[in-house]
């Protein structure tokens, strides 16, 4: 049987992919996820639209910038309270995009519940990028799947 994740995804470092994530402040979960959202919408029918990616990346973008703008405003909380609203639209386009990349990612592998590379949703809200990136090196390194 032919690896599904072979040709579409790359082994990375899961240490520098969690590194990256918190160094860059979640800007490289980000990128992470728009290069696995590339990859998959290279080889499956079920693609993420190009809009919404824009959207989220502008949202995440805005919501960053704002928080900063507030910490360094801190006395003036109406720029706080605007910032939360931006803050909490920015990460329901997020998860949103977290859970699209990772029914993708099991509808490519063929997985369902119970199996060895299926990503499971509790634990991919709570890692992110970083279990996908663990799942996906696990499936490359797995050559009888």
């Amino acid at each position: 049987m032919k690896h599904a994740f072979s040709g579409v995804f790359e082994t990375d470092s899961v240490f520098k992919t969690l590194a990256l994530c918190v160094l860059t402040l979640g800007a490289y979960l980000i990128y992470k996820l728009y290069r696995f959202t590339s990859q998959l919408n290279q080889h499956t029918q079920l693609k993420i639209s190009k809009l919404f990616i824009t959207t989220a990346i502008v949202l995440f973008v805005t919501s960053s910038g704002s928080l900063i703008y507030s910490l360094i405003n801190y006395h003036d909380l109406s720029i706080l309270k605007s910032s939360i609203g931006i803050h909490v639209i920015s990460s329901a386009f997020d998860i949103t995009w977290i859970v699209m990349v990772r029914k993708r990612i099991n509808l490519l592998a063929g997985t369902h519940k119970g199996d060895n590379l299926w990503l499971n949703p509790f634990m991919t809200s709570i890692f992110h990028v970083i279990y996908m990136q663990y799942k996906i090196n696990q499936g490359l390194a797995d050559k009888t799947i």
